[in-house]
Formats: C-alpha cells, sequence, structure tokens
C-alpha cells in the first residue's frame, strides 16, 4: 500500500516537475510519508521510476491481449478501434510517457528495461496468440523484431498524435494504416 501512494505521488510530483528537478523529499511529501519510508521501498528516485514503468507496461499488457482476443484475422474496424484505445492509454499517460522519455536519455538503462517488458509481453501473449509465439531460432527472432518495430511505430504515432496535436483527419489516416500493417503482421504470423 506504501509502495502504491509513493507510485502515485511520484506521478503527481513528476507531471508537475522535471524528474533530474524532484528530490526524494518531495516524492515522499507528496505521498505523505517520510523519507525513511521511501528508503524503506526503493533504493533511490530510478528504482521508483523503474516502478513506474513496470506498472505502466502491465497496461500495455492487457492492450496486447485485447489484442490476441480479437482473433487470429481481425478486421480492419476491430484493429482500428484497438488502436484508438491504445491512444487513449497513451494521452491518459501523458506525463508518463514524457517522464520515461527523459529517463531514456539520462539512463540508458531504462530502455533495455522497456526492451525486456516488451519481450516479456510478447511472450506472455504469445502463449494464447499464434503471431506473438516466437520460438528462439528459424524466423522467431525475425518476427520478433517485427513486433518490436510494429510496436515502435505504433508508440511513435501515439506520442505524436498526443503531443504534435495532430488533426482528427490525420488521426484517422494513421489509425488506417496501421491498422492495415498490424492485420499483415497477424495474418503473417498465423503460420
Amino acid at each position: 500500500m506504501t509502495r502504491d501512494r509513493l507510485r502515485a505521488g511520484a506521478r503527481a510530483l513528476f507531471a508537475e516537475k522535471p524528474y533530474l528537478e524532484a528530490t526524494i523529499d518531495e516524492i515522499a511529501l507528496r505521498s505523505g510519508v517520510a523519507r525513511a519510508t521511501f528508503y524503506l521501498h526503493y533504493e533511490g528516485k530510478d528504482a521508483l521510476v523503474r516502478d513506474l514503468l513496470i506498472e505502466d507496461m502491465l497496461s500495455h499488457r492487457r492492450l496486447f491481449h485485447r489484442l490476441a482476443g480479437l482473433g487470429p484475422k481481425p478486421d480492419i474496424d476491430s484493429l482500428s478501434r484497438w488502436l484508438r484505445r491504445y491512444m487513449k492509454v497513451f494521452a491518459d499517460r501523458r506525463a508518463s510517457v514524457s517522464l520515461f522519455n527523459v529517463v531514456v536519455g539520462y539512463n540508458p538503462d531504462f530502455l533495455a528495461e522497456i526492451t525486456r517488458q516488451r519481450d516479456a509481453l510478447f511472450d506472455d501473449v504469445g502463449r494464447v496468440s499464434p503471431a506473438f509465439d516466437f520460438p528462439p531460432d528459424g524466423d522467431g527472432p525475425k518476427r520478433r523484431l517485427k513486433a518490436h518495430l510494429m510496436t515502435f511505430r505504433i508508440e511513435q504515432f501515439c506520442v505524436h498524435a498526443e503531443f504534435a496535436d495532430w488533426s482528427p483527419t490525420l488521426c484517422d489516416l494513421g489509425v488506417t494504416e496501421l491498422a492495415t500493417e498490424l492485420a499483415a503482421f497477424l495474418r503473417d504470423g498465423q503460420g
């Protein structure tokens, strides 16, 4: 429960103040705990941010399970709705997206953590969707790379749609384009 308070307090603080300027004391104060209590749960800000990243990746995992639930050959409309939900998650987590971009620039180890979390997501979804089942040999590594690239494109689209304030028309075009690419990826992964 205290970790939940610390994560919520940190999210609120990082939404108002840059990560590099925020102090442990401010996070503890915002969370309603003592500085010593912070250190009972986290070694420092990086450990807390890593926890926030994992928490956010769990929401992405739920999204990908919804994608897998659409079946092996979802139609473009279903994929477009899924992509719009993905966009909403990014919009709702706007402060986190900014935070993680700053942290990756400050500490490149976070990029490796994002990759590990995304691989865990693919492995998890691969248990229910052949399109995300990537064996370690044959074309498995190539398909895993394609999944990463597809996910990068989706995430970058969401970032640009949210932060660049793209017009609804441009967003609609992007959703249709990505839905078409995603349909091909899923279809090709069915074997």
